[in-house]
């Protein structure tokens, strides 16, 4: 094993210049030395200081395997232990780049003809992070990477790129297809070997971050080449197949095509001469592969190539010829800032990179006339006349309606391309894993949050052509989105977005971010752990977990949501909490959950003033605490929410109510006529002193006279 690793300060970038080297999480980005010099020390503990066991693997931490890096992520090297034979390598994903849950799930323990087998995945603490992160097992590739780390291609004889390439990487492509998957990490520097003798290439890693991100800009499409790497989208089938065309292209002239050039100058010869029109003018191809490079690379999807076009070139049968692969030029050119653009698409580009210069042709009428008279597409041209009626009924907000028309121009200039508004650049089945970077690179929620409230997709949806079942879907979701913006309490907000739109995120709560929670049965462990140093007044539910409750538990959590609105009402919110945690334990478990149990126990005092009998308070208050020590949120929940009590509760309390009010209005009446009583008493008594004084005379007269008679 140890003779298979290189030095782990060896550079094992394959794509170098791509992306920065992932010595830590972010690319590089810093982190706490003392917590990362803490974390290593327990780790050296735990490991022994050269691996760890993660799963079914024991995985050196030491020995770096250069030779298999994938774009960001970096390979260590691996064993089996369930397996004596095969050799693995793990490859430990950026924790700050959400991973694809999709073809995790669909790869994870598959043999797939073509594609490296993914044997399983793990969430594991990384010793160099100092925090968790997904970890991949592949099996090691019996014959190396094609394109080694010098940049040299190892050689594949243009007469076998059909039977070596095309023919396995086809049949990675069409197995996702039928699974409505993409691969987007099609590449000549994610080839593989898959044999000593190099007969056949498989496919690398397509799932360790957002889709289409480590992939050169050359590799894009020009409808999503503009968009950022995060925000690139997880596409269709053509865009693997126009990757395909370029890998080919690649593998022919033995360099990566248009390497001399800047993203920028890739990006305008593309969109001024169409994409193999620029590789051709700039590279010799092989003449055996100009075809199935012409076809791959055509840029509108509706004419490229697919598979009965590769199956009949493989053949050796004539296929149908490409038709023009460039757009209509116009007869003069549009000026943004300086530069000239004859094409609407390269013009929309030109407009995004100059936010502010781009808004005066706009706004008059100069572009609108560039594409009646000069381009002829009165189509265009009336949808932006339209769009600057709108700026003129824009009221009082002027400047946030000078955006919205500059970002809903570049939408009718190129209406297949990324949202693009001032900074932000992404498709719209990208957004997910955008805003996810933007939150965890320091950019924040604001670019993503301005583009929904400013209701900018919307635009998008508008000016798609045909029906499409996908961007059905993504319209629908997209509806949802403005609803969680719109709302600003716990659960809703740009977290909701997130959760929703990225299956694979971790939760990004302070309390447990660093344990990497992208399951719902991870989040009350990982919560137990952070309950062990938490102060007295935290609440175990932030936004980020109300959210990621919200998304990933099967149950309707709305009615919680709703009374979590108001934080002033204590005993609403304090139960709506446990009443999350709750159902999460009670879905997912563990039974014992001691820390938390105790630290929500002593969040339960406004909860426990429900009940109105002082005596039935304070018996919950004694319960409380031989709870909290069996660990279960259940039955906490359940003793300040038991329906029977609580009905028992408010009938004798509304009987000691009405009691009460009987005795009150008792005294009172006591109280109010005591003078009408005294004069009363006092007429009695004269009336009784009165008859009194008459019988006794009465008795002495008749007394008398008997005395007399006798």
């Amino acid at each position: 094993m140890a003779e298979q690793a290189e030095d782990q300060k060896q550079d094992a970038s394959n794509d170098a210049g791509q992306k920065p080297e992932m010595d830590k999480p972010g690319g590089g980005a810093p982190v706490d030395e003392t917590a990362d010099a803490k974390a290593n020390l327990e780790e050296e503990i735990s490991t022994g200081g050269k691996n760890l066991e993660i799963g079914n693997f024991r995985v050196f931490t030491d020995l770096r395997l250069p030779e298999f890096d994938m774009g960001h992520c970096k390979a260590y090297a691996a064993d089996n232990l369930r397996r004596s034979e095969g050799n693995a390598f793990a490859l430990v994903t950026d924790p700050v780049l959400p991973t694809r849950y999709d073809l995790i799930k669909f790869l994870s323990g598959v043999h797939m003809a073509g594609q490296i087998d993914l044997l399983d995945s793990a969430i594991a603490h990384w010793p160099i992070f100092g925090r968790k992160t997904m970890v991949l097992f592949f099996e090691k590739p019996k014959g190396g990477h094609v394109i080694v780390s010098s940049g040299k291609q190892r050689s594949i004889n243009e007469q076998d790129i059909a039977a070596s390439v095309v023919e396995p990487l086809m049949n990675v492509l069409q197995a996702l297809g039928e699974k409505g998957l993409t691969h987007r990490a099609v590449r000549a520097t994610n080839l593989f070997f898959g044999d000593p003798e190099g007969g056949k290439v498989i496919l690398g890693d397509c799932a360790s971050g957002p889709p289409g991100y480590d992939q050169p800009l050359v590799y894009e499409t020009t409808a999503r080449m503009a968009a950022d790497p995060a925000g690139r989208g997880v596409g269709t089938l053509s865009d693997d197949l126009y990757a395909l065309g370029m890998t080919l292209a690649e593998l022919a002239i033995g360099r990566r095509p248009l390497a001399n050039m800047t993203d920028q100058e890739i990006m305008d010869i593309k969109l001024s001469k169409g994409s193999f029109q620029a590789i051709a003018s700039q590279e010799k191809l092989p003449l055996i592969m100009i075809e199935p490079v012409r076809g791959l690379l055509c840029d509108d999807p509706e004419e490229r190539w697919g598979f009965a076009e590769l199956h009949a070139w493989l053949d050796g049968r004539r296929t149908k010829p490409v038709q023009g692969n460039t757009e209509k030029r116009a007869a003069r050119s549009q000026n943004i800032s300086g530069k000239d653009y004859y094409t609407v698409r390269a013009l929309a580009q030109g407009v995004a990179k100059n936010w502010v210069n781009a808004l005066t042709p706009l706004r008059d009428g100069t572009v609108e006339i560039w594409l009646r008279r000069g381009l002829g597409d009165n189509d265009r041209a009336k949808a932006m006349a339209d769009a600057m009626r709108q700026l003129q009924w824009a009221g009082a907000d002027k400047r946030s309606a000078e955006e919205v028309l500059v970002a809903r121009s570049i939408l009718i200039l190129d209406p297949s391309g990324p949202v693009r508004y001032k900074g932000f650049s992404a498709m719209v089945d990208g957004f997910g894993n955008m805003l996810s970077y933007d939150v965890q690179h320091g950019s924040g929620p604001q670019r993503f949050s301005d583009v929904i409230v400013r209701d900018i997709p919307a635009f998008w949806f508008g000016r798609q052509e045909g029906y499409s079942p996908e961007v059905q879907r993504l319209q629908s979701a997209y509806k949802n989105l403005r609803y969680y913006i719109q709302q600003k309490s716990a659960g809703y907000g740009y977290e909701r977005c997130l959760y929703s739109m990225v299956r694979n995120q971790h939760c990004l709560s302070p309390m447990i971010e660093q344990e990497y929670v992208v399951d719902i049965a991870q989040l009350l462990p990982a919560l137990e752990k952070a309950a062990e140093n938490v102060s007295d007044d935290a609440w175990p539910v932030d936004r980020h977990i109300a959210a990621f409750i919200a998304t990933r538990l099967e149950d309707d959590v709305e009615g919680q949501l709703m009374a979590m609105q108001n934080p002033s009402d204590e005993v609403e919110y304090s139960r709506a909490i446990i009443s999350m945690l709750a159902v999460v334990q009670w879905r997912h478990g563990p039974d014992n959950l001691q820390n938390l149990s105790h630290w929500v126990a002593r969040l339960m005092e406004p909860a426990v003033k429900v009940f109105h009998s002082k005596a039935r308070r304070e018996r919950v208050e004694t319960e409380i605490p031989k709870l909290a020590k069996r660990g279960n949120l259940v039955e906490l929940y359940n003793l300040i929410n038991d329906e029977q009590e609580r009905r028992k509760d408010q009938s004798e309390f509304v009987e000691a109510v009405a009691e009460y009010s009987e005795a009150e209005s008792e005294v009172f009446d006591l109280e109010s006529s005591g003078p009408a009583r005294l004069e009363m008493a006092e007429k009695v008594g004269q009336q009784a002193a009165a008859f009194a004084s008459t019988m006794i005379a009465l008795l002495t007269v008749s007394a008398l006279f008997l005395m007399h008679i006798f």
